[in-house]
């Protein structure tokens, strides 16, 4: 026959039940297995992670300048993200055709690719030819033969700067550069190999693009002993680094033009006008020579010859707040 229980043996078995409730859950938490993704192996540690990341931070910044210098234009280029991914995903992830330079890595002697976004190498291209570096207006083709030939020069700085890069952390050379239009052909790893990605945004107020930098895990590996986090105080010491950008924006070529006089004359004289005719101008006999540069005022001279050729002589800087009176 059943026994009623009494308010404190009611409390006493409803406490041993929450104990053994928290004991287990305990347990439970002490032994849950852990996750992990055979697919997608995390095989760089984060802190590998961030130097690598911090090692391209400052290749953005020399690929930036070496942009704007081969574009003339301002253009920024930024480090989006660093991440791990499957060899087969990252090939995915690219247009067809895709402007991809594969490239050997020494040391290691391993391969991996930089893919430009092809509207930023049309971009290029334009202004090679005058244009507003506007990027493709139609659909996306590969380049012909002329147009690698100007995007080869850039490419290879861009090459010598991430060389230059890897020198804080470690020395690497690079080689064997070849072009791929198709992501099909770009075997520089098996499609089940992990590799890291690095993904750089390129803008100016007329283009943007992503560029990605692929390394499979073949090429960083022998290279991640090297990859401390002393990378940083090593970039700090280096005197020359920052001085770098302006190298790459030595080599900019401007136009530089010199204004003697100017005037204005009725349509009615310029119609009428033959050879031997005089033209008196607007310009006094003792007014400086207007030097422009690129289409801007930036200086007034004293026109003249240096040996046997024409040359003026700087005599004073056209201030901002000049400028609009000698255009």
């Amino acid at each position: 026959m059943a026994e009623d229980l009494s308010d404190e043996e009611i409390q006493a078995l409803l406490g041993a039940a929450l104990d053994n409730a928290q004991s287990s859950g305990d347990d439970s938490l002490v032994n849950a297995p852990l996750s992990y993704d055979f697919k997608r192996p995390q095989r760089v540690n984060k802190d590998q992670l961030r130097v690598i990341e911090s090692i391209h931070e400052q290749f953005a910044r020399l690929f930036s300048s070496t942009l704007a210098g081969s574009m003339r234009m301002v253009v920024d280029v930024d480090l989006a993200f660093v991440d791990q991914v499957i060899y087969s995903e990252f090939i995915q992830s690219l247009s067809t055709p895709c402007s991809a330079y594969c490239f050997t890595m020494t040391p290691p002697d391993s391969p991996a690719v930089l893919c430009f976004a092809p509207e930023l190498l049309m971009a290029l291209v334009d202004r090679a030819f005058g244009g507003q570096g506007r990027g493709f207006d139609g659909e996306i083709r590969p380049l012909t033969q002329i147009e690698n030939n100007i995007v080869n020069k850039l490419v290879n700085r861009v090459f010598g700067d991430l060389e230059a890069t890897w020198d804080l952390a470690t020395p690497v050379r690079i080689a064997d550069v070849a072009v791929e239009n198709n992501p099909e052909f770009i075997q520089i790893a098996n499609s089940s190999d992990p590799a890291v990605v690095l993904a750089f945004e390129a803008h100016s107020n007329s283009v943007q693009g992503l560029i990605h930098l692929c390394y499979p895990l073949a090429a960083l590996e022998p290279l991640l002993p090297q990859l401390s986090p002393e990378f940083k105080q090593r970039a700090r010491r280096q005197p020359d680094r920052p001085q770098e950008p302006n190298r790459s924006l030595n080599n900019v070529k401007v136009p530089v033009k010199v204004q003697i006089a100017q005037g204005s004359l009725p349509l009615r004289e310029l119609a009428d006008m033959r050879q031997g005719d005089v033209v008196q101008l607007d310009t006094g006999k003792d007014d400086p020579a207007i030097v422009f540069l690129g289409n801007q005022p930036k200086f007034l001279g004293r026109p003249g010859l240096d040996g046997k050729r024409r040359a003026v002589m700087i005599q004073r800087a056209i201030g901002a707040d000049e400028e609009e009176t000698y255009l």
